[in-house]
C-alpha cells in the first residue's frame, strides 16, 4: 500500500497493548478481609480501582520518568495525571493512557491495557529513544478508517483470492472478521469502521509498526482488497 493511499484509509493510530491479572495478586489485596467479585459492576469496578492505586501510580511515575530522561522533556511539555484506575501521560510528541479493568468473563482477574496515540511523527514511535522509555507493551496496533467498509465485502474478496495466501473467519451475521495470512504471525481484525492488526504477544511500538507495514503490503496487494480500505 502507498504511502498516500495508506493516509487516505487510516485517520487515527494507536498502540495498544492488554496483560491480565489476578485481583488476590494486587499489594492491597486482603486475603482476610476482602473476596474476588462474581460479577462486573460499578461496585466492583471500583473495588478493583482501589486496589490497584499502588501498581498503576509506581507504573505511571515510571512511565513519567522514563520518558522525560529519554526525550529530555521540559516541564511544559510533559504531565501526568492519575486517576481512578487510570493514568494519563501527555507528552509534547505522544499520549499515553493506562487502564485497569475487570475481566467480563472472569472477575477474579483484571485486565491492564496501555495506548498510545502519537501527536507527531511516527518516527519518534520507531525510536530506540521510544522504547527504552515504554518498553515492549503492544500487542495490536488500531485504526480508525476514513470511511464505512462492508465487511461483507472485505470477506467476498478474501474467499475470491487466488493465490491462497489468505484465510477468513466470520460470525454468521458478519459484524467482524479476522483475516490471516499466510507464513505472517500478525492478523487482521475489521468490524467495518476500526482495523486491527493484532500481533499476538507484547513488542515494542517499533515492531509492532514493523508488523503493521508487512501485513499492510500483503493485505493490499490481494485483489480487490486494496480499493475496500480507502473508501470515503
Amino acid at each position: 500500500m502507498s504511502e498516500k493511499r495508506q493516509q487516505r484509509a487510516l485517520v487515527s493510530l494507536t498502540l495498544v497493548g492488554k496483560v491480565w491479572g489476578e485481583l488476590r495478586r494486587l499489594s492491597a489485596f486482603d486475603k482476610k478481609r476482602h473476596t474476588v467479585p462474581d460479577k462486573v459492576t460499578p461496585v466492583t469496578q471500583g473495588f478493583l480501582e482501589r486496589l490497584c492505586e499502588e501498581e498503576l501510580t509506581e507504573d505511571a511515575e515510571e512511565l513519567f520518568q522514563a520518558a522525560r530522561q529519554q526525550f529530555g522533556y521540559k516541564r511544559k511539555e510533559i504531565s501526568l495525571d492519575v486517576g481512578a484506575g487510570y493514568g494519563r501521560l501527555e507528552c509534547k510528541d505522544f499520549l499515553l493512557e493506562l487502564r485497569y479493568e475487570l475481566d467480563e468473563e472472569d472477575p477474579s482477574r483484571y485486565s491492564l491495557e496501555t495506548s498510545v496515540t502519537p501527536l507527531a511523527s511516527r518516527d519518534l514511535l520507531e525510536s530506540e529513544a521510544f522504547a527504552a522509555a515504554v518498553g515492549s507493551r503492544f500487542d495490536r496496533l488500531r485504526c480508525g478508517l476514513s470511511g464505512k467498509v462492508s465487511v461483507e465485502s472485505v470477506i467476498d474478496a478474501v474467499e475470491e483470492e487466488e493465490s491462497g495466501d489468505l484465510s477468513v473467519d466470520y460470525p454468521s451475521d458478519c459484524r467482524h472478521c479476522t483475516v490471516a495470512i499466510d507464513g505472517v504471525a500478525a492478523e487482521i481484525f475489521l468490524d467495518g469502521a476500526i482495523l486491527e492488526v493484532r500481533f499476538g504477544k507484547l513488542v515494542t511500538a517499533g515492531s509492532l509498526l514493523a508488523a503493521f507495514e508487512s501485513v499492510s503490503e500483503r493485505f493490499a496487494a490481494a485483489e480487490g482488497l486494496a480499493d475496500l480500505l480507502v473508501k470515503v
